[in-house]
């Protein structure tokens, strides 16, 4: 004969209590997740959620040093971004809708709306994923997490990664000057190196896909830029701890061509691609 067990007024008063508040708890992450993709959707209505580049990166690699994008009008694109102005007069980098030239003599600057950019990438950031990342001993250990975390590796992504960083190591370009006899790819292992220890700042930057080809950087290019406004640049190298790595997944793509006579003649003879992605 079995033994029916019967719940004391207590246990139920106290499973019904539990059962109350995980069903509260439940309706309040559901509301906070319900909040923030309205809010995105919100945003993205006002703001489009593209992945926004100026020239392509075959171009940039060709000499095409000359653009007609203005400072101004790079913004009505993204509030993060990258690039380079105008004779490589500096990296481009923006954060949180304010641009900064980040200059060979290593100095940074907040350029006019006037200046011109020559290859910019851009968007308008809003945060699908958020990691903490207590201490990176290298880019490629910070390459090695995000790979690890991204849903697929056939979208595109854009990152703000704020922390403290021991060392940090940045690139810049040389101004050129018309007629152009280098390219990228001899530029760039001659580029001005830059660096700093122990320092708080934020890079931001974007992930193509392999597919890209050379319209732009296959992998990761991140450009960087120190909280007190004194240190930018492309990021090389660093360690660093107590990273807050902020990614949004990006859907579509939009670029727009110079309208400059260097860009109808160029010819697409050379090829260039950062190798680590």
């Amino acid at each position: 004969m079995k033994n029916n067990i019967i719940p004391s007024s207590a246990s139920l008063v106290f499973l019904i209590l539990v059962t109350l508040l995980l069903f509260t708890n439940c309706q309040e992450e559901k509301e906070k997740t319900d909040k923030e993709v309205s809010e995105k959707s919100e945003a993205a209505l006002e703001k489009p959620d593209i992945f926004y580049q100026y020239s392509i990166w075959y171009a940039f690699v060709n000499k095409i040093f000359e653009g007609d994008l203005s400072a101004k009008e790079l913004k009505t694109k993204g509030d993060i971004g990258l690039g380079s102005y105008n004779l490589l007069d500096g990296e481009l980098i923006m954060l949180n809708g304010i641009l900064y030239q980040a200059s060979e003599d290593g100095k940074v600057h907040k350029p006019e709306d006037s200046k011109k950019i020559v290859y910019a990438n851009a968007a308008f950031f809003y945060k699908d994923f958020s990691y903490e990342l207590p201490k990176v001993e290298s880019y490629d250990d910070l390459r090695a997490f995000i790979n690890d975390k991204l849903p697929t590796k056939n979208f595109f992504y854009a990152f703000k990664i704020h922390g403290e960083f021991s060392k940090m190591k940045c690139g810049g370009l040389h101004k050129q000057e018309a007629p152009f006899e280098k390219g990228l790819d001899v530029l760039i292992p001659e580029r001005p190196i830059f660096e700093r220890e122990n320092f708080k700042g934020t890079m931001v930057g974007f992930y193509c896909p392999k597919f890209i080809g050379n319209i732009n950087v296959a992998g990761y290019h991140l450009h960087f830029v120190s909280d007190d406004e004194e240190f930018a640049g492309h990021v090389m190298e660093f360690e660093g701890v107590n990273l807050t790595v902020e990614i949004d997944e990006l859907h579509k793509y939009q670029f727009d061509l110079p309208k400059t006579e260097d860009f109808e003649k160029v010819g697409f003879d050379k090829e260039f691609q950062y190798k680590k992605e």
